[in-house]
This record gives C-alpha cells, sequence and structure tokens, in this order.
C-alpha cells in the first residue's frame, strides 16, 4: 500500500524480503524479550550458492510483547537506525520516533485516538515539521476509509475497505488523488478464519497476481505461494519454525524455466534468533 508514514510499527521490524510482514499471519509464542531477523544476500560461485549477511533487525519486546525498539544493524553490528514506540494505557501506539546511526532524531510519528479506535496520524520531521497527515473513518466499528495528505492538506490517496460477512477484511480499493483505481486487494478465507489466498490487480501494469497460502497438518503457515495472471507459480515463500513454534527461517524462491526444465531458484533468506 502506498501510505505515507515511513514506518509501520510492526512492519518495520518484520517485513520480509517477499514484500509481506509475516507477523501479520504469524504470531510470537513464548515469553520472548526480543528477536534477530538476519537477512541475507543469494548469490552463486562455480554454481555453488553463497549467501552473505547484509541486515540484521534487532526487535525488543515489552511484557505486552508489543515492539517498543527495533535497531537496524549491519552485518558487523554497527548500529545504522534505531525507532522507538511509545504506547499509552491501553496498549495503543501513540509515537513512533525514529534515529540515524549518530542518534539524531529522523522523524516523529504522533497517531491520536478517539474511542479506542486511530483517527489520525501525524508525521512529522526532524525539525518538527509536519510531512504528512493519514485521517481513518469507520463504520459499524471497522476501518472503511484511510486518507492521505500532504502538509499543506493536499489529498495524495485514499483507501477503502469492505468487508465480508464474518467481518473480515475481503476488498482493499487503493485510489489516487484524481480518484483513479491504482491497486485492488481480494482476501478469501478457510472456514476456521484463516487467509486462504490474496488477488491484487495493478491497474498501472494491468496485472494480476495471487498468492495462495498454505498449511501444514498442525495448522501454521508452512508456504505462501504466488501465481501470475496465467496461473503459473512464479514465486515460493516457505517458513520453517523452531522447537518453540516462532519463525526460524524464511525462504524466497522465483520459479522460473532455465537450461529446458522449471527450476525454483532461491533469492532471498532470512533467519530468526529469539531470546
Amino acid at each position: 500500500m502506498k501510505k505515507i508514514i515511513t514506518f509501520v510499527a510492526m512492519a518495520a521490524m518484520s517485513l520480509s524480503l517477499f514484500g509481506l510482514d509475516i507477523f501479520n499471519y504469524v504470531q510470537i509464542n513464548g515469553n520472548v524479550k526480543n528477536f534477530t531477523q538476519t537477512d541475507y544476500d543469494i548469490g552463486s560461485k562455480f554454481g555453488n550458492l553463497t549467501r552473505t549477511p547484509v541486515l540484521k533487525t534487532v526487535t525488543t519486546l515489552d511484557n505486552a510483547g508489543r515492539a517498543i525498539e527495533v535497531t537496524e544493524l549491519s552485518p558487523r553490528d554497527a548500529v545504522m537506525s534505531k525507532t522507538t514506540n511509545k504506547y499509552d494505557v491501553y496498549g495503543n501506539l501513540t509515537e513512533q520516533n525514529a534515529y540515524d546511526a549518530d542518534s539524531k532524531l529522523l522523524w516523529r510519528n504522533i497517531f491520536t485516538y478517539a474511542n479506542g479506535q486511530k483517527t489520525d496520524t501525524s508525521e512529522y520531521d526532524r525539525n518538527g515539521l509536519l510531512r504528512a497527515k493519514t485521517i481513518y473513518q469507520y463504520t459499524d466499528g471497522k476501518l472503511a476509509d484511510e486518507t492521505g495528505y500532504d502538509s499543506d492538506g493536499a489529498l495524495i490517496w485514499k483507501i477503502i475497505y469492505k468487508y465480508n460477512a464474518a467481518g473480515k477484511v475481503q476488498d482493499i480499493y487503493e485510489y489516487s488523488a484524481d480518484g483513479s483505481l491504482d491497486i485492488q486487494e481480494t482476501y478469501t478465507y478457510l472456514d476456521d478464519g484463516k487467509i486462504e489466498s490474496l488477488t491484487t490487480y495493478d491497474t498501472y501494469s494491468e496485472q494480476t497476481e495471487k498468492k495462495v497460502f498454505r498449511y501444514a497438518s498442525n495448522g501454521t503457515l508452512s508456504e505462501i505461494t504466488t501465481y501470475d495472471q496465467t496461473k503459473q507459480v512464479t514465486n515460493r515463500l516457505i517458513i520453517k519454525y523452531d522447537v518453540g513454534g516462532n519463525i526460524s527461517k524464511l525462504s524466497e524462491y522465483n520459479i522460473a524455466q532455465k537450461f529446458g526444465t522449471t527450476v525454483n531458484e532461491l533469492i532471498s533468506m532470512s533467519e530468526y534468533v529469539y531470546q
């Protein structure tokens, strides 16, 4: 989605190279105080795959399991950036502050609420000047509309949400300032409420892709498979877990025709360690 806000609290800590925030679909189990995500660059040398760490992300959680600090580190553990999150007594995220490697403020996000629902998000630069604002509207207690404005109050984009009979998000429509549709996302669900598929239509490219969510016999998400509009598999995200039931590895593969056969080509990998 083309939201203005620079960071979204949980997405900042867990965005996989696959382009999905995996922790939107898989919860963290146990009394985890922090975890480290290491992202690897995948290459090839003399026909053998190589992996090189390119980024570490350390996320610190409070006693309620909320992210209170997200630190990005180089492969040699040098701090590159840090984001801190603040919450109110009801557990709502109220403020985010991002800092560079020298602990200088980069930006600040302020979130306001009414009756437990987020009403707006204001994004400020390092000098305290407003850069953007997002306003949220609700229907029957559910988020129905997000509207993004620039610092002068001019409309930039709008997102509209539609729900199914079970109250789950069914369609998301993303519009440009002129009212034209940019992207439409459609969700389907299994009988137990787990997400089954996500179909995305991009009006600019006129392409449709479908992500199918697959689950193991114990109910854990094991794979997300992407199909193009010809129903051919183009990408696979394989999810592995540790003995505590937490994600230990994400492996992303592109599916391509090479040398006269179909190959699963590893293109990215992330590993997770919990404390």
